[in-house]
């Protein structure tokens, strides 16, 4: 599922092309090959993409930082194999399993500079070099807040209420990133500073409901079709929603399904997942009406599931 009112992947997907070939020959080209084809959903890159023209930018001259949010998102991809021993993603062998644990590290550090890079290269399209600048220090931040999310993922000490642990985790693993993006992309696109707040407030709330919605696709009818194993988050004991809420004391996945049913588990995830939707698009009422708020908008509203049904467990 991809989340694209505007068409605008088809671009970010030509962006990333361009920049493979760039990259041809380097030793490091064909674990970059490996790790951005098939492209994900893309969300990241269309959401910067949007965000700056929801006020008043153009695509053109801040495409090469939607290409570098999206180099930046795979190589914590790479990473995030490695530290899970995850062998699969997206439908093939990961980073490490195919090129080895050593290989991937590289690439994914090459991959997080590239980030900026890009994004430095909007300066030549035109977008002044103050705005730049800012957007460098709002991406900068969120890639240490990202790996502070993840430590906090690793750590096995549970927070005493573990759904707070939880939701803090997930606001610094996966919304500062999508936070950031909607923030560079305002800023970038000339945004006004309340704009750039109200849209980085959307992407810290469309990031919890995107990761609760993660965390639900092992157990609903995408299962199997994600690219990551469904067992990953009960076998490497990672705090997923579904399974803090139901407290499953087995390891036998058919087992925790039923219970993630019995318990409740799920349903809550739903409705906080609706929540923090809801959230988010509350926050696009400081955006003029157009058809980039509306795409904006149309993105919370697929993140937020719909009622649940036992059918997709087991």
């Amino acid at each position: 599922m991809r989340y694209d009112e505007n068409g605008t992947a088809a671009s970010v997907e030509q962006g990333l092309r361009d920049w493979l070939s760039r990259a041809a020959g380097e030793p490091l080209a064909e674990v970059h090959r490996w790790a951005l084809h098939p492209p994900g959903k893309l969300v990241r890159p269309v959401l910067l993409l949007e965000s700056a023209a929801a006020v008043g930018g153009s695509y053109d001259r801040v495409m090469p930082a939607a290409v570098g949010v999206e180099l930046v998102h795979v190589a914590s991809l790479l990473h995030d194999d490695i530290l899970d021993d995850d062998r699969l993603r997206r439908g093939k062998q990961s980073g490490h399993a195919r090129f080895g644990p050593g290989a991937a590290v590289l690439g994914g550090d090459a991959l997080m500079f590239a980030l900026f890079e890009q994004v430095v290269e909007c300066g030549g399209r035109g977008v002044p070099e103050a705005a730049v600048l800012r957007a460098v220090g709002t991406l900068a931040r969120a890639g240490r807040r990202m790996a502070q999310g993840v430590a906090r993922e690793l750590d096995p000490v549970r927070a005493p209420d573990p759904v707070a642990g939880y939701l803090e985790m997930v606001r610094l693993k996966t919304s500062a990133l999508l936070s950031a993006c909607c923030e560079a992309g305002a800023v970038l696109g000339g945004g006004s500073p309340g704009q750039a707040r109200a849209l980085a407030g959307y992407g810290e709330a469309l990031g919890v409901a995107f990761q609760i919605r993660d965390d639900l696709l092992p157990y609903g009818p995408e299962a199997g079709r994600t690219g990551k194993p469904a067992d990953s988050d009960l076998r490497n004991d990672r705090p997923s929603l579904p399974l803090l809420l139901a407290g499953p004391v087995s390891a036998d996945p058919e087992k925790v399904g039923r219970l993630l049913v019995e318990t409740g588990a799920l349903e809550e995830c739903t409705r906080l997942a609706r929540v923090y939707a809801e959230r988010a698009r509350r926050e696009l009422d400081a955006l003029p009406p157009g058809p980039h708020r509306t795409a904006l908008c149309r993105t919370a509203e697929a993140l937020a599931p719909g009622p649940w049904h036992a059918g997709g467990t087991g």
